[in-house]
């Protein structure tokens, strides 16, 4: 089975009390969906970026467990369906792991043609030239007409 990790969010319309019975809630969940629960961490109270329902402060809970992707899907309405939760998210550590390798393959890649592009050239020197000089080139160039006439 898979390795998951979800992150919830709960409102602070949730009083403190209540937040480890609204996690043992989930935790519950999880095992009778038939998944097994690794480890449940409380992050504790933190102000949000911006307001999430009128929410200002929530509770952060991360919970590691094993389930298989069906159990997952159904794992997702049960806490769609929950009031208290106001944000949550589903990873899949075995996916973002691959991705990780994968990422860092084309990361090496990109970094080993970097290497192998050649220096700028340096610029070259100028060459500096009268004004006589200049004439008597540009003259030579255009022939000895006369373009006046």
């Amino acid at each position: 089975m898979p390795k998951y990790e979800l992150m919830y969010i709960l409102s602070s319309a949730v009083s403190d009390d209540t937040v480890p019975a609204v996690s043992a809630e989930i935790d519950k969940s999880i095992i009778d969906l038939g998944g097994n629960l690794i480890s449940t961490q409380a992050l504790g109270k933190k102000k949000l970026a911006y307001p999430i329902k009128k929410t200002r402060n929530g509770f952060y809970i991360l919970s590691t467990f094993l389930a298989s992707g069906a159990k997952v899907k159904n794992l997702d309405a049960k806490i769609r369906s929950l009031d208290s939760v106001i944000r949550y998210i589903i990873i899949n550590l075995e996916e973002l792991e691959k991705r990780r390798e994968k990422d860092q393959k084309i990361h090496e890649k990109m970094r080993a043609s970097r290497k192998a592009m050649p220096a700028p050239a340096e610029p070259k020197s100028e060459v500096k030239i009268t004004d006589t000089e200049l004439e008597q080139k540009i003259e030579a160039a255009l022939g000895s007409e006369d373009l006046t006439k």
